[in-house]
C-alpha cells in the first residue's frame, strides 16, 4: 500500500512538473547577419606606384545601402610603426561599394585596412603590400 501510494504521488509530481513548463517561445526577430567586407587591392606595388583598394560591403547577401554604413575609413600602415598609421575616407563609388587610390613613397611592407560599421556590427579586413 505504502508503495502504491509512494508510485502515485512521484507520477503525480512528474505530471505536475512536465504541465508547468512553458513552451520555447518564437519570435518574429530577424536573425543578425554577417556583415561582410571584401577588400580588394594589390598585394605588390612599386615606390611611387599608385594602386586602387575597393570594399563592397555586404549584409548577409545584399549589398548595404549608403545610409546604413555608420563609419567607414581605411586605414595605412606601415609594417614595425603600430599606431602611426593614417586615416582616409574612401570615396563612394557605388551602393555599398568605396575605394581609395594610394602610393607608398618608401619601400617595406605595409597594411591597407578598411573599418566598416553598419548595422551595428564591425569589419576590419586587411590587404598586407610589399612595395619594392
Amino acid at each position: 500500500m505504502k508503495k502504491r501510494i509512494s508510485i502515485s504521488i512521484i507520477s503525480l509530481c512528474l505530471l505536475l512538473t512536465a504541465c508547468g513548463q512553458e513552451p520555447a517561445q518564437t519570435t518574429n526577430a530577424e536573425q543578425p547577419k554577417p556583415l561582410d567586407v571584401n577588400l580588394q587591392g594589390p598585394g605588390a606595388l612599386q615606390k611611387n606606384e599608385s594602386g586602387i583598394y575597393k570594399a563592397e560591403v555586404t549584409y548577409g547577401d545584399e549589398k548595404v545601402k549608403n545610409d546604413d554604413v555608420e563609419m567607414i575609413e581605411f586605414e595605412i600602415e606601415k609594417k614595425d610603426s603600430e599606431g602611426k598609421g593614417k586615416m582616409l575616407k574612401p570615396k563612394q563609388i557605388g551602393e555599398g561599394v568605396y575605394e581609395i587610390q594610394t602610393s607608398f613613397s618608401e619601400p617595406g611592407t605595409y597594411t591597407v585596412q578598411s573599418h566598416v560599421s553598419a548595422k551595428g556590427t564591425h569589419n576590419m579586413p586587411l590587404i598586407t603590400v610589399t612595395v619594392k
